[in-house]
């Protein structure tokens, strides 16, 4: 019996992000000197938009220039006369190029900062290109955008499949679809959650019949770090000799696959925001004055009061101008909400700016999230890819935040705190019988932090200190060397 079918109405709601809203979040993950390259594109790309207080020459590609000569010859030759180039007698004569302006001393010194971005395409750019190819239907690209534009440096993804279902009222089942899709993009492993997950989709991918090497990710890592190659084989009942051969095809898969990117231009890490801490106050400033401030072009919003112009040329201004005011409008948002950002994390973090590192409140971004009134993806990408001068040196957004852990006399500390007390403990350990892990987790306890081995073992390799058995060889290394 054939299955019935019936016809009802089912009202749903979900998130649709506008052209302009996805650019306001590409543009909150920029760093101020990836908004420098972004802003010299468009100023080459649009006419519409100058920099404002330089007399510049829009770039007019040579087709929107034989449209405007075209339309040029049905107008008043002096009425047409656009005030803000001198040398412009009508809307189609010989305009000086923009590389022919003459630039002040913040020009000059915009042009350092710009000679050290390398052109080469972007992390994101690179998958976006791929998720065009691959969504079936707006909705799909929208969703792979999203993900794409919320990856770290690391090509990573900052948060759970479950806070994009929530925010896309979408199935978690199409949201984990989504993910796994662009983790086979180029380069595969992309949007995973952590770099182990990151080399298991890697090695599913390249090495699909390699199961003792998926096993080798997912249980030995730490094995093979400290070279216990006899563990990993009883555990796998292969050979040392087969765990070496799996350990030089693990060295071919990369767990960080976004850094590659990062790698081929050359960075300049340039704070974003400047914070000073003076008797007792907090002051923020943006760090973007050698960033140029864009405008509308009022020739071509004048033009658009012509009565007799031609619609072909109407349209395309009326197209740039829609886009140039997009642009204004979300450069100006983002520079809102990374202010609203920092003054939260700042205002929790006030002890570090009065003592310095080692001094950290526990902070995580969904507390931040909730005293902005924004969504814990929009922190995250506020804190991506920026830093922040502050008396101490430059940090990263994403260094403010720390976990919290358990303490035995009630008050709240941080990871950062025990890291700081884990680095001063070693410090001042005999050279000759460096304390062991359990050594210091006894330490630790006394002054008031109840953390368990592991987590010391992993504050001390984050710190780039190596266990006690290899502090103590390389004390007798160094002894030897000086005798």
């Amino acid at each position: 019996m054939a299955p019935e079918i019936k016809l009802g109405q089912k009202q749903t709601q979900k998130f649709v992000l506008t052209q302009s809203q996805r650019q306001a979040l590409e543009l909150l993950q920029l760093s101020n000197i990836d908004l420098l390259e972004r802003i010299t594109r468009e100023l080459e790309e649009n006419p519409i938009l100058e920099e404002d207080n330089v007399i510049i020459t829009p770039a007019i590609s040579a087709p929107e220039r034989e449209l405007i000569e075209t339309v040029s010859q049905t107008l008043s030759g002096n009425e047409d006369t656009n005030p803000d180039y001198e040398n412009a007698t009508e809307v189609g004569g010989d305009i000086p190029d923009r590389s022919d302006r003459t630039y002040s001393d913040d020009s000059k010194k915009r042009d350092y900062i710009e000679s050290a971005i390398s052109g080469g395409e972007s992390l994101t750019e690179h998958l976006l290109s791929q998720a065009r190819v691959s969504a079936r239907d707006e909705s799909e690209l929208r969703l792979l955008e999203y993900i794409i534009t919320a990856l770290d440096e690391n090509g990573l993804l900052p948060f759970e499949a479950k806070t994009l279902a929530e925010k896309f009222t979408e199935p978690i089942e199409l949201i984990q679809k989504a993910i796994a899709s662009v983790q086979l993009f180029e380069p595969v492993g992309c949007a995973a959650k952590s770099p182990r997950e990151s080399l298991l989709i890697q090695a599913a991918h390249y090495h699909p019949g390699d199961l003792h090497l998926q096993r080798i990710i997912s249980d030995h890592l730490r094995d093979l770090e400290h070279m216990r190659y006899d563990r990993v084989a009883k555990s796998l009942g292969i050979s040392e000799q087969t765990v070496a051969e799996k350990c030089k095809l693990l060295q071919t898969l990369d767990p960080y696959p976004g850094r590659q990117f990062e790698n081929s231009t050359i960075r300049y890490i340039i704070p974003d925001v400047d914070v000073k801490y003076i008797d007792g106050e907090i002051i923020i400033t943006f760090n973007d004055d050698w960033i140029p401030p864009i405008k509308i072009n009022a020739y071509y919003t004048e033009l658009l009061r012509k009565k007799n112009i031609e619609k072909k040329l109407k349209d395309f201004i009326q197209d740039r101008l829609q886009s140039a005011r997009t642009l204004v409008k979300n450069i100006q948002s983002r520079r809102d909400t990374i202010l609203k950002v920092v003054k939260a994390i700042m205002l929790h973090q006030e002890d570090f700016l009065a003592k310095g590192p080692g001094h950290l409140k526990p902070l995580v971004q969904a507390e931040i999230a909730r005293e902005v009134g924004m969504h814990e993806s929009t922190v995250s990408r506020v804190t991506s890819n920026k830093f922040a001068q502050t008396p101490w040196g430059v940090f990263e957004l994403k260094y403010f935040f720390a976990t919290r852990i358990k303490s035995e006399d009630g008050n709240e500390r941080s990871s950062d705190e025990a890291a700081s007390l884990i680095r001063d403990i070693i410090t001042q350990e005999n050279p000759e019988k460096p304390l062991s892990d359990d050594e210091l987790q006894v330490r630790l306890k006394k002054a008031g932090i109840d953390i368990s081995r592991r987590t010391i073992a992993k504050y001390r390799g984050n710190l780039n200190i190596p266990p006690s058995h290899m502090r103590k060889r390389q004390n007798f290394i160094n002894r030897k060397e000086e005798q």
